[in-house]
């Protein structure tokens, strides 16, 4: 659960703010009305950075996974044709440049 609070009551009593976020539940500050930054407890804030860590590996994964099979799949005219098409267009940026 979350409290919202206005921007300018969490800047006259921070450490009010800071142990609500502490104790009880986020806080959610608010500028003109809108949701601007919230203050959450460290540990909470870690955990949070770990899921996120841990979401975009599993999709890395899954990605690479897909990208492998495709790989597999080509025969070795594709991948000649692709190797060409690579180095045309790093001698286009090349030109470019």
């Amino acid at each position: 659960m979350s409290v919202r609070l206005p921007s300018t009551q969490v800047q006259q009593n921070f450490g009010m703010a800071m142990d609500r976020a502490l104790i009880e539940q986020d806080v959610v500050v608010e500028r003109y009305g809108q949701p601007r930054v919230v203050i959450v407890e460290y540990g909470r804030y870690q955990r949070l950075l770990d899921a996120e860590r841990d979401l975009t590996a599993e999709r890395l994964r899954r990605i690479s996974e897909a990208a492998a099979a495709r790989a597999a799949a080509l025969s070795d005219a594709e991948i000649t044709d692709l190797i060409e098409q690579v180095r045309g267009e790093v001698a286009a940026e090349g030109a470019g440049a």
